[in-house]
């Protein structure tokens, strides 16, 4: 993954938007943990959230965006997602400000186009920030939640579609 691999995943996923949410072309969940990656924002490697508790999470690395309300339960059943909507600021100064909302994924049951557009969303935004050249600023902007609901979307869209 580079800079500029976080925006071709971004444009894979809207090409493929149709076929993934027919269950036609099937997800890759390294590829959104590669992105993450390289992103290096998380503290650990993004495979390790998958078995992470929200307790652990919550008191060691979160930014208290996401809604984690069990504390036992793993980070993979948290059904708040924050999704990266909108960068603005200053590039050539590195002041970035990325804006974020909660997305609503699992309300009267488990919306998988609402998961794929926050990971299709929040990369296109993400992407296009960190091939400006200013990635260390991308970097110190980013929320940890908002990039953690990265992979808690890609995960459960794999699931989903199993």
């Amino acid at each position: 993954m580079d800079q500029f691999g976080i925006s071709r995943l971004a444009d894979w996923l809207e090409d493929n938007t149709q076929a993934i949410l027919d269950k036609k072309v099937k997800l890759d969940l390294a590829e959104i943990l590669a992105a993450v990656d390289y992103l290096g924002v998380l503290d650990r490697p993004a495979k390790t959230y998958l078995n992470q508790r929200q307790a652990s999470y919550y008191r060691d690395e979160s930014d208290h965006k996401l809604n984690l309300i069990d504390d036992q339960a793993l980070l993979t059943n948290t059904q708040d997602r924050i999704m990266v909507n909108h960068v603005d600021g200053a590039v050539e100064d590195d002041e970035i400000k990325f804006t974020y909302n909660h997305e609503p994924v699992f309300d009267e049951g488990y919306h998988a186009k609402k998961d794929l557009n926050l990971l299709k969303y929040g990369l296109e935004v993400i992407g296009a920030a960190a091939s400006t050249g200013h990635f260390d600023a991308v970097q110190h902007a980013l929320s940890k939640d908002a990039v953690l609901s990265l992979i808690l979307a890609g995960n459960q869209l794999v699931t989903w579609q199993a």
